[in-house]
């Protein structure tokens, strides 16, 4: 299929997890992806197995949480392709904690992994396509190129025990789709969130293997068509780039295997 022929899809956090399965479906789609992952060994393996299947990539070495850093990786991939479509912010990382005994530095490094790394992406990408749009006046706001923001979130949003840097940093991006939505879609950016429950991705593999998997029990029976795999994400990412989510802006989609209320 080529859905997504043509266009340039980039990927926070591509080397693994959601990113990863985002990343290899678009390339299947016809898009051309860029991976921005400090996880270079992952990085480089996605690469390959996308090239492998026949897919247009390449991966870029970068930490979402360092301004330069995320600048050089927007950078080349517009000097690489012209431009980016489609932005993913799927980089993420858990270092979970009551509130007494949460230190400093797990707090700062969950939320400018997550929503730093969040604005500095979006920035970074926004204040290009504005220019370029600035340089090149429409009359109407759909007659400039298409553009789409998908970031992830979590149901975890709306609270979670142990998760108080985490919560924070997801229920932060919230407000920022909101308002990049308000902002954005008079250059024809539109801008989403969605909200996953538990999806089996390595990030939550400590989690559920802890205790001979008591968590993975225990959670699996709170969600009544039990923890997601990360093509259920992945299809609601494409899904919200695609022409049938052209009519879309600023929204925030759960994703929560039949639960509806908290996990």
């Amino acid at each position: 299929m080529d859905r997504f022929k043509g266009k340039v899809a980039y990927i926070t956090g591509g080397a693994s997890g959601l990113g990863e399965k985002a990343a290899k479906e678009f390339a299947a789609e016809g898009a051309k992806v860029v991976i921005f992952d400090f996880d270079k060994e992952n990085g480089i393996r996605v690469e390959n197995e996308i090239k492998n299947a026949g897919g247009e990539v390449f991966y870029f070495y970068g930490d979402v949480r360092k301004a330069d850093s995320v600048e050089n990786g927007v950078k080349t991939a517009f000097e690489k392709y012209g431009t980016i479509d489609f932005l993913i912010h799927s980089a993420g990382i858990l270092k979970d904690g009551m509130i007494h005994k949460l230190p400093e530095e797990n707090w700062d490094d969950v939320i400018n992994t997550h929503l730093k790394g969040f604005f500095l992406n979006l920035q970074a990408c926004a204040k290009r396509w504005i220019d370029y749009c600035r340089v090149n006046p429409k009359e109407n706001v759909a007659d400039y190129p298409d553009r789409r923001v998908i970031t992830i979130s979590s149901q975890a949003a709306e609270g979670n025990i142990g998760q108080l840097n985490y919560s924070a940093a997801k229920a932060g991006m919230l407000g920022m789709v909101k308002t990049a939505g308000l902002e954005l879609i008079r250059y024809n950016v539109r801008t989403h969130a969605i909200m996953p429950t538990l999806i089996e991705t390595p990030i939550l593999s400590d989690l559920l293997s802890k205790e001979d998997g008591k968590w993975r029990k225990y959670y699996s029976g709170r969600i009544p068509l039990g923890i997601g795999e990360p093509k259920y994400v992945s299809q609601v990412i494409l899904f919200l780039c695609s022409e049938d989510a052209w009519f879309m802006n600023g929204e925030i989609i759960g994703i929560n295997g039949g639960r509806l209320d908290k996990v």
